[in-house]
């Protein structure tokens, strides 16, 4: 496991493949350079799973999104739990994973969750699933799978 406190957040790559961004108050341009610092891009797996706390964010400027937004996203499938999002976050995150998926495929699944347990296990759900349908993809049918 690595922690990483950046300003008032924290990022917390899990041993269980499961990374925790927790954000507290504002998130700066500054913040957001250090966040994506901590990835590996040379070392991204398939399927990335990302929980987001954001019952304490307090939102950023768009200089700060775009710059998260513009970040190399090598991962053939970004799983995002969200815990503590209110109505207008939610309607932001389904719009844009929407016009995203539209442009580069499907490639972003978000879910909205009141706590960490549920989250977590949907996280870990996600990439089972995900990893079935790329075995599936890549050595042929279920039923040639199962033998």
């Amino acid at each position: 496991m690595k922690i990483h406190d950046i300003g008032r957040h924290t990022l917390v790559y899990g041993d269980d493949d499961v990374s925790t961004m927790t954000y507290r108050g504002r998130v700066s341009y500054n913040e957001m350079r250090e966040i994506l610092a901590t990835e590996d891009l040379s070392n991204v797996p398939d399927a990335v799973l990302l929980l987001c706390d954001i019952r304490a964010f307090e939102g950023m400027d768009g200089e700060t999104r775009r710059l998260g937004a513009t970040n190399p996203k090598p991962a053939k499938r970004y799983f995002t739990a969200y815990i503590g999002a209110g109505f207008s976050l939610r309607v932001f995150v389904n719009m844009w994973n929407r016009a995203t998926n539209f442009i580069h495929g499907e490639k972003y699944v978000s879910g909205f969750f009141d706590d960490e347990a549920s989250a977590r296990v949907w996280l870990l759900a996600q990439k089972e699933a995900f990893e079935r349908e790329e075995m599936r993809r890549t050595t042929g049918s279920e039923s040639e799978i199962l033998g």
